[in-house]
């Protein structure tokens, strides 16, 4: 079950997000457990992590991701002698019905926050948690070291939400704008309210 929630979380994200690389695809996952474990004390897509120098890597995630296979296309190009660039293609439509409607919000949230962002200042953040800083090359961070404390948390929130709260307030002024361009002003209330009480 744990693998198909994963795959499904993936093929979204590249649905979502088509031009997504290979270390955005593997912070997607690892973001959406984090406020997940950090929110209700679980995880959601159920994956190990592995500490590598880039951050912490699912290992369910980074297996399917390396090459085809029967739910995403892989192709590579080479970036330069010791980088390529990954791209998918999904080979099926994600089974949304596997989540609850807080777990594509919280999918959208991330996905829209790493659109802006690039994988270097991604991956920054996560250097910031004691669940890298505290593991060696390669170890496997457990779940319970997924527990941020009370600062780490603040970080991650900020990342991720303040442009969502900056997109809703700009919305919001948007729709109050519009509002009161419809709205008729007081002074042709009271003339409309003259005029029909003569006619009457």
């Amino acid at each position: 079950m744990k693998t198909e929630k994963q795959l499904n979380a993936l093929i979204y994200a590249i649905e979502k997000y088509p031009r997504i690389g290979r270390t955005k695809l593997m912070k997607f996952v690892f973001f959406v457990d984090l406020f997940k474990f950090n929110q209700t004390g679980d995880t959601l897509l159920e994956d190990e992590y592995i500490r590598l120098p880039n951050g912490p890597v699912p290992d369910i995630g980074y297996s399917y991701t390396d090459n085809s296979n029967a739910y995403l296309k892989v192709t590579q190009e080479q970036f330069d002698p010791e980088r390529c660039i990954y791209h998918y293609t999904p080979r099926k439509k994600s089974d949304i019905s596997l989540f609850s409607e807080d777990d594509i919000k919280l999918f959208d949230v991330v996905i829209e926050t790493l659109k802006r962002h690039n994988a270097t200042l991604v991956s920054d953040l996560t250097h910031n948690f004691r669940l890298w800083k505290d593991a060696q090359h390669r170890d496997i961070i457990t779940k319970d070291r997924l527990r941020l404390d009370d600062y780490e948390y603040d970080e991650l929130e900020s990342f991720f939400y303040y442009l969502h709260a900056v997109k809703s307030a700009k919305e919001l002024r948007e729709l109050s704008e519009s509002a009161s361009e419809d709205t008729v002003p007081d002074e042709m209330l009271s003339l409309q309210f003259e005029t029909m009480e003569r006619a009457n």
